[in-house]
């Protein structure tokens, strides 16, 4: 592995912002700084530093609009009776770089990566993916029996998304694996969320997470999941279903999101269509979905008011914009990108679809929309 972590507290204090990259002379809520000095020792900073530093002292990015890092330092150190702060570093011997993670109370539970690692391993986790002070596992429930629909064979799985850097507690969140591709739909929502309590530190703060390995199976939780994907096969999705998640994959596209054989160049354009003919995945996208434009004689659908959206149907089911979605969370995209993607999936199996119930009769299914992943270089399951 070439990522390693280091943990250990310090002060605010003995955080130093080095001459020259301070904001003094052009202070600026949305220009943090990306290096610090801690014990005189250079390190670069990562948003969860940033975003767990306000949480730990209670003050927001726009203080940042008024003063600089290093005076907000100095009065909160004068000011705060307890300035302790637990850091973690990650170090890549790769790169030979070091980025400050998030920080947290010293007095608040943390499950180091190691710790976690071996867990994980004793508990023969299916796949863990670390991404920015998170480790994501999956697993599979003890008593969990496939199940099909509309043809398709699936298991229920549930993620575990662990912070190993001490901001924030585990969640856990059910999610679908559709067999035949290897596609794993996770529900990303507040609905098919739970977190475990990891308590106040010490030796027992992997209970809660043993427990979960050991045990976990949410079967009411599991039943409604299957239950929206089955109502997903008999409605259409709704013109307003399919642009929101056009939006989403034309965002990715640009940001550099998915790997470089699919990314396109950036043409102008504010709508979706513009991106089509550049890249194989807006194609595909469009292939799925229908050319919105010209079956309802518009020259940009977003000439529609919203509501009217949600009335007019495409050409694909909901069942096909979530394998579609959750093919690109799985096989293609990064996993800032992937875990957007399993929002938009968790967000839009936790409401009412816009067209529910309305396919007559079932259309023929496809493995992937995007081709054979296992043909693919760039092959990550999550």
């Amino acid at each position: 592995m070439t990522t390693t972590f280091d943990y250990g507290i310090c002060q605010l204090r003995d955080l130093q912002v080095p001459v020259g990259h301070d904001n003094t002379d052009k202070p600026s809520a949305a220009n943090h700084t990306d290096d610090l000095l801690m014990h005189g020792q250079p390190v670069k900073t990562s948003r969860r530093f940033w975003h767990s530093l306000q949480v730990r002292f209670g003050f927001t990015s726009n203080i940042f609009r008024y003063f600089s890092h290093a005076e907000v330092f100095q009065r909160i150190s004068t000011k705060a009776p307890d300035d302790k702060i637990r850091w973690c570093l990650e170090r890549n011997t790769e790169t030979n770089s070091t980025r400050l993670m998030a920080v947290s109370n010293p007095k608040t539970a943390v499950i180091p990566h190691d710790e976690l690692e071996n867990l994980l391993n004793r508990h023969r986790a299916k796949e863990t993916l670390y991404h920015e002070g998170v480790v994501r596992s999956c697993h599979t429930p003890r008593h969990a029996t496939p199940f099909t629909i509309s043809g398709d064979g699936f298991e229920a799985q549930y993620v575990i998304e662990t912070p190993i850097d001490g901001f924030g507690k585990p969640s856990i969140y059910l999610a679908m694996l559709r067999q035949i591709c290897s596609n794993g739909a996770v529900a990303m929502t507040p609905a098919f969320r739970s977190e475990i309590n990891l308590g106040r530190g010490g030796a027992n703060a992997t209970f809660g997470l043993v427990r979960a390995l050991e045990g976990f199976n949410n079967e009411e939780g599991f039943m409604a999941l299957r239950q929206r994907f089955e109502s997903s096969t008999r409605s259409w999705a709704s013109v307003n279903e399919v642009t929101r998640f056009g939006r989403l994959l034309v965002g990715m596209v640009n940001a550099k999101e998915v790997p470089g054989r699919l990314v396109a160049p950036k043409i102008k354009g504010s709508d979706g269509a513009s991106l089509m003919d550049g890249s194989p995945m807006m194609h595909a996208f469009s292939k799925m979905a229908g050319d919105l434009t010209s079956i309802y004689g518009l020259a940009n659908m977003d000439a529609l008011s919203a509501k009217r959206q949600r009335t007019l149907p495409s050409a694909c089911r909901v069942y096909d914009l979530l394998n579609f979605a959750s093919e690109v969370a799985t096989h293609h995209a990064k996993p800032a990108g992937g875990k957007r993607i399993q929002g938009f999936i968790g967000e839009l199996v936790s409401g009412e679809y816009d067209l529910e119930n309305t396919v007559d009769q079932f259309a023929d299914w496809k493995d992937f929309f995007l081709g054979d992943s296992s043909k693919s270089t760039g092959k990550r399951k999550r």
